[in-house]
């Protein structure tokens, strides 16, 4: 352990000597490329093993915490000035996890008050927080309500997605923990509570006051979102697990991965890995587990109307207003492209070529259609290495530490989007201009070796970018004032 730390030490040393240096501009930015094609590990670096020095374009680093030299980091939240970083209760090789030091599991609470030195204020270790991975949400309300909720990622029955871990899913309940965090480098406890069953993955409305929770059988179809009543954050109340609503009044299950809002709360927009409707994966064998089901082609996006909730009506409805079949089952995230509302969306993991954001227009959401997709190099299937070729893993679904494939997939601004912050694992953070959704372009990238992970953080008054990595930890990044004013971001003035 100590090891690790003092090779993490050493890399943030090395950007600071030269991102943190006074002087002239081009040494405040030092960009160290990419050896090989765009988004490739050339096997002299050992793929999946910490850079001396991260690749990068257009960032420099402020600050960097080791997070205890973990190699287990998953998900990143914040509220005000902090971080939340979840991990893992163990080894989970999916991703490059193979040690998940059991002494520090949990999230962490990261006060980055100071960009320049984030610092480490606790780690959060109840029933809900212990190994919580994408089981994480946090928020700040308009109303200045601040909240963070963890859930036991492994807990509870119907536990999908979670092989790898060595944990049983069936070992213990689906714990949730809610904190208020209204300090949010002391998190306060308000209550443990846990689900009927499992929550993949958990998202709090923007206004603070419900908790949904995606139940998913992903192979089957089964599954709707679990909802609590947290408007009392220490009397949570379990209001129902809700399938989505045709315009019949009848209803049917969905396995959502993660959803996310429109900001006032009344559209949902859910990653679908597949339904017990035909919306989605029309000739496409969910069974046994293939590329082409959990790949790009796979799934695609619920758009539900939860104005039901919103209103506070006594028989809630989610409401289907369309589906998007091959838009991204795992994550999307709402965007305002030159004022026109579109949506970010992608699928996950996967054997090379991977999988990457895809872009959808939803000016009329009755009627939205796939604008556009950022790819890599090593996204296209003719730059592969030819061991892959013939799949990986479990059917091709497995990446590997020298392919390109996409996590999270967040954006500058939910409101007036520029820009895209794409995790793509091995391949690092991938900085694109989307201003242009037809033809997304890169302008940076951050690649330090391991996997990065999770949500991604973009605070334009600074142009601060804040992201985790599963060994490296938790850094702060800064966009080149260059790069900001190419896409006409206020940004800081040129050193």
């Amino acid at each position: 352990m100590r090891m690790r730390i003092l090779v993490l030490a050493a890399m943030a040393g090395a950007f600071a000597l030269v991102g943190g240096a006074e002087g002239a501009h081009a040494s405040a930015y030092p960009d160290n490329p990419e050896p090989g094609q765009q988004g490739e590990q050339i096997e002299a670096d050992n793929p999946g093993s910490l850079l001396e020095r991260p690749y990068s374009k257009g960032v420099r680093v402020l600050g960097h915490n080791a997070i205890e030299g973990r190699d287990s980091n998953i998900q990143l939240l914040w509220v005000d000035h902090c971080a939340y970083v979840s991990s893992t209760g163990g080894p989970f090789p999916l991703i490059g996890v193979t040690k998940g030091d059991t002494e520090l599991t949990g999230v962490a609470v990261i006060d980055v008050s100071d960009p320049t030195e984030p610092k480490l204020v606790k780690f959060l270790r109840d029933k809900g927080s212990m190994a919580a991975l994408e089981t994480i949400d946090a928020v700040t309300a308009p109303d200045g309500r601040k909240v963070l909720v963890a859930g036991a990622y492994h807990g509870g029955t119907n536990a999908a997605g979670t092989s790898g871990s060595g944990h049983d899913p069936e070992a213990s309940a689906a714990w949730v923990d809610i904190y208020d965090v209204s300090d949010c480098a002391d998190p306060k406890l308000m209550a443990k509570t846990s689900w009927p069953e499992n929550s993949h993955s958990l998202t709090i409305s923007p206004d603070g006051r419900h908790v949904y929770g995606t139940a998913m059988s992903p192979f089957t179809g089964a599954g709707g979102l679990q909802v609590l009543d947290i408007s009392d954050m220490a009397k949570p109340r379990f209001t129902g697990k809700f399938g989505a609503t045709r315009p019949d009044g009848s209803s049917f299950e969905f396995a959502s991965h993660e959803i996310s809002f429109s900001l006032d709360g009344r559209r949902i927009y859910a990653g679908v890995n597949s339904s017990k409707s035909d919306h989605l994966n029309q000739g496409i064998a969910l069974l046994p587990p293939n590329a082409e089901a959990l790949g790009p082609k796979g799934g695609g996006v619920f758009i539900l109307d939860n104005s039901d909730f919103v209103e506070g009506d006594s028989d809630p409805k989610l409401r289907l207003i369309r589906a998007i079949p091959a838009a991204g089952w795992h994550s999307v995230m709402p965007a305002n492209i030159g004022g026109v509302p579109h949506l970010v969306g992608g699928a996950e993991l996967g054997a090379c070529p991977g999988t990457w954001p895809i872009i959808i227009n939803i000016a009329n959401e009755t009627s939205p259609f796939i604008a556009g997709s950022f790819r890599l190099d090593m996204n296209d299937p003719k730059s592969c290495p030819e061991r892959e070729n013939a799949g990986n893993g479990i059917s091709g679904i497995v990446p590997t530490p020298d392919s390109a494939a996409l996590h999270y997939n967040d954006v500058d601004s939910a409101s007036d989007t520029r820009l895209g912050l794409f995790n793509f694992l091995w391949a690092g953070l991938r900085i694109a201009d989307l201003r242009d959704p037809a033809d997304p372009v890169e302008l940076g990238y951050f690649k330090p070796g391991d996997a990065c992970t999770g949500h991604v953080r973009y605070l334009r008054e600074s142009g601060q970018i804040w992201l985790t990595c599963t060994a490296s930890g938790f850094w702060v990044l800064q966009l080149s004032p260059e790069l900001q004013a190419a896409v006409g971001l206020p940004g800081l003035e040129k050193e």
